[in-house]
């Protein structure tokens, strides 16, 4: 049996109702609806990876994220430190 033109009208306004939120308010002043939270959760993610690229960093907003950036200083640590060993054993054969 298919549904009458009220019912459809009916089941539209419903559908639209819960679509909309007369609590929350959009940067207009009307009630928010879907769109509007859309936008606000794809904002929200936006600013948290720009939080993610700048972990770590000192706040530095940089191509390398926190795990590059850190993996760069501790690499650089460890070649260092191997220099110095080398060194230090050429040193001690000089000896």
């Amino acid at each position: 049996m298919a549904a009458s033109p009220k019912e459809i009208q009916d089941a539209i306004k419903h559908i639209g109702n819960n679509l909309e939120s007369p609590n929350e308010s959009d940067h207009n002043g009307e009630a928010a609806n879907i769109v509007d939270a859309l936008f606000f959760i794809g904002r929200s993610l936006d600013g948290v990876a720009d939080a993610l690229r700048c972990l770590g960093n000192g706040n530095a907003s940089t191509n390398m994220g926190a795990i590059e950036a850190a993996s760069v200083k501790i690499g650089g640590s460890i070649e260092r430190g191997l220099s110095d060993i080398a060194d230090a054993v050429r040193s001690r054969e000089a000896t």
